[in-house]
């Protein structure tokens, strides 16, 4: 099945490659999903901030410069957006699955996006191919350490996709069938909190212990 552009505003940074509607899924690159996540109205930074217990300042570099982060932070990130992170040779793999394809789960619900389920790891993509970790890292140039991370869900993103590209795989985030983009599941997002606005509070600093030597 052939998957159709979305229809997005355009901006003056575009990404190159646009973000693709697969099957009833949306499907956003990195690249895509850094950029849009920049300029929500109204800001999301904060916001997620709060809901993945992610600092600020960590979830402001997410967005700017996405493959500093490490996994395990987008992946608080994602989960809270209710995004869901995966690896596959294209966005068309994500929900209409062929018999090659190969999509790689970073969540549990990740085999969920396929019908039937076939998610697998990095690691298996990697044995399937009858390569080494030794192999892979020359293919992906970087570091046998650092293709035994990512197998091990760890690391940082841009490594992670240096692996997966060895792999002829790229990270892809899809969104929740009900939202068309990523604009409308904000949109939607916001507005349920604005219904409940004391959760908008700053967190109260915490209040200095009494007691002394007593306290811990």
């Amino acid at each position: 099945m052939s998957a159709a552009p979305a229809s997005y505003p355009s901006t003056e940074q575009e990404p190159r490659s646009l973000a693709r509607a697969s099957g009833s899924v949306t499907v956003l690159t990195l690249e895509e999903l850094a950029q849009r996540m920049r300029v929500l109205q109204p800001p999301a930074a904060y916001r997620l901030s709060l809901d993945s217990g992610v600092e600020y300042k960590n979830v402001q570099r997410a967005f700017e410069r996405p493959l500093t982060v490490r996994l395990a932070t987008w992946l608080r990130l994602m989960r809270s957006l209710r995004i869901r992170m995966v690896a596959a040779a294209c966005a068309e793999d994500v929900i209409w699955p062929g018999e090659q394809t190969r999509l790689v789960g970073f969540d549990k619900s990740a085999g969920a996006l396929v019908a039937p389920a076939c998610a697998t790891s990095l690691r298996a993509c990697r044995v399937g191919r009858g390569w080494s970790r030794r192999q892979l890292a020359l293919r992906a140039g970087v570091s046998i350490d650092a293709v035994d991370s990512a197998e091990r869900g760890r690391g940082l993103m841009g490594k992670l996709a240096r692996v997966c590209d060895g792999l002829g795989l790229q990270l892809l985030y899809a969104l929740p069938p009900w939202h068309a983009s990523l604009e409308d599941l904000w949109t939607e997002r916001a507005a349920r909190c604005l219904s409940q606005p004391a959760q908008y509070a700053a967190p109260r600093p915490r209040c200095p212990t009494s007691g002394g030597r007593g306290s811990r």
